[in-house]
């Protein structure tokens, strides 16, 4: 007997592998959609290293800028530029790692990789769509 998180997937790629498995006729576009997710999930990696990067220089730049400041105003202003880089930063990484890990998983554990609301019915439409 598996675990549930056994059975959840952590990529879109392995979404999209059990979702084409259990869709027939219906495969080739999930090909397509795995293909563009791959590409999307690896430029969101690289987005996410050069935020951290930039975010991070940055940060060092603005903290020697709050040390070296004389007046009171320009220590306020170097340390209020400092939080948001702290909150742009950590959104970036909390959406990314959202849309590249969490969101696949959330959606598997709903079970919408499997051929569900997804099949033909007797009408010759698709019984998820109205």
């Amino acid at each position: 007997m598996g675990s549930l998180l056994g059975e959840i997937v952590a990529s879109w790629s392995a979404f999209f592998e059990n979702l084409q498995g259990n869709l027939g006729e219906y495969s080739d576009t999930f090909t397509v959609l795995d293909s563009v997710f791959k590409i999307l999930s690896i430029v969101l990696w690289v987005v996410l290293g050069i935020v951290g990067a930039v975010g991070a220089i940055y940060a060092i730049w603005l903290g020697v800028k709050l040390a070296r400041a004389d007046e009171q105003g320009k220590r306020d202003e170097a340390k209020k530029h400092l939080i948001t880089v702290a909150i742009a930063v950590g959104v970036t990484v909390v959406l990314i790692l959202f849309f590249n890990t969490f969101l696949p998983m959330i959606l598997s554990a709903f079970g919408l990789d499997k051929s569900g609301g997804l099949t033909n019915d007797s009408t010759g439409g698709t019984s998820g769509q109205q």
